[in-house]
């Protein structure tokens, strides 16, 4: 929009994506003629000829810097996205805080869905939104709606850079792709909301991925205090399929067992869903809690767990195994002065011998030695 300042002058009010850039143009000039003539041109070709026309013939001309983002803006919209790019990369070193060019840059990268581009654009994304961020509040009460402007502006292209990544993590069929962009968006911002949906998502990820690299991430995570369900799932059923670090399995296990107590549900699953999915993993966390407890000879803490696990098991073996292990701890409190136990001993290790499982001859060997010792019929 153009509006007559004087005779000989007028000012161009040259609106980009952020805020409005006032340039003080002499309209007799060829520069003012040709910056008219693309302020007012509506077909896109004519004025991209003109635009081109203008950074080439007048490169160091005050208006450059805008006739150079409007060359980017008509250049991703006519899907010329390697010019986008590169005018991109160009702007930006003239003015490291361009936040519409890093952002343009961002949405060509994201049209060539190049990961690498993307993260790299991501990035540069962020950061130019970033220095407009800090600037502080002008002094000048007239000046202030102009920063507002740019700095909300600046808070939504940093969200963006968030989300590009997120997007692009989404629907990325490599596993280890994933997890690098994951990580990526991390270490952008540890906070970012789009990171804990990705989180959720990351135990699918991840069991694609080599699980001992995927454990090892996960615990990283832990160590920094940041959790999620999924990932303290998959640790916990990790070692303990490989019988390694009880300690850590019982430590993950109770933290699940927490969290899926206190926690609600998350927003993109059905009632149905994740009531199912919440008891299945609650079933298995105090499952393999109660049984490293047997095995540690901690009796009372191992027949609690177990009680607490059987009515959300549906695999049998996993019900053979606790039913056999409360069989076994029951008697041991027994034998240690509870002497009540036994029945309890005896009831476990009968419902256990009525599963066709890996533990059912052992079981019908205890139930006999149980029944022996204490002249039970």
């Amino acid at each position: 929009m153009i509006k007559v300042f004087h005779r000989a002058v007028l000012f161009l009010f040259i609106c980009s994506t952020v805020f409005s850039q006032k340039l003080l143009i002499e309209v007799d000039t060829e520069e003012g003629r040709i910056l008219q003539l693309i302020d007012g041109e509506t077909d896109a070709t004519k004025k991209v000829t003109l635009l081109e026309h203008f950074a080439k013939t007048f490169p160091n001309h005050e208006a450059g810097t805008w006739v150079l983002g409007q060359l980017q803006s008509c250049y991703l919209a006519g899907g010329q996205l390697d010019k986008a790019l590169e005018l991109g990369a160009r702007l930006l070193i003239l003015d490291p805080g361009d936040v519409s060019a890093a952002h343009n840059g961002l949405k060509a990268a994201e049209a060539k869905k190049d990961v690498e581009l993307i993260k790299l654009w991501s990035a540069q994304a962020s950061q130019a939104a970033r220095k407009v961020k800090e600037l502080k509040k002008p002094e000048e009460a007239g000046d202030v709606e102009e920063w507002k402007q740019k700095v909300e502006y600046a808070k939504q292209v940093d969200q963006y850079s968030e989300y590009a990544l997120y997007s692009i993590t989404l629907q990325s069929k490599d596993s280890r792709i994933k997890a690098k962009l994951i990580e990526s968006l991390e270490q952008k911002n540890p906070n970012s909301e789009y990171l804990a949906q990705l989180r959720t998502a990351q135990t699918q990820v991840v069991r694609q991925v080599d699980i001992e690299e995927a454990v090892a991430a996960a615990e990283t995570a832990f160590a920094r205090g940041e959790y999620n369900v999924d990932s303290l799932m998959m640790t916990a059923n990790h070692l303990m399929s490989r019988r390694r670090d009880p300690e850590k399995v019982i430590a993950y296990s109770t933290k699940l067992v927490e969290m899926l107590n206190k926690g609600s549900k998350p927003a993109d699953r059905s009632d149905a869903d994740w009531n199912r999915a919440k008891h299945q993993m609650l079933g298995t966390a105090n499952w393999m809690i109660g049984l490293l407890y047997s095995t540690q000879e901690r009796f009372g803490a191992a027949d609690r767990t177990l009680r607490q696990a059987l009515p959300d098991l549906k695999n049998s073996d996993m019900v053979a195994g606790a039913l056999y292990h409360l069989g076994y701890v029951n008697f041991r409190l027994a034998e240690a002065g509870d002497r009540i136990r036994i029945h309890d001993a005896v009831r476990f290790t009968s419902e256990c011998i009525a599963i066709d499982s890996a533990v059912q001859r052992q079981a019908i060997e205890n139930l006999k030695s149980m029944k022996a010792e204490y002249n039970l019929p």
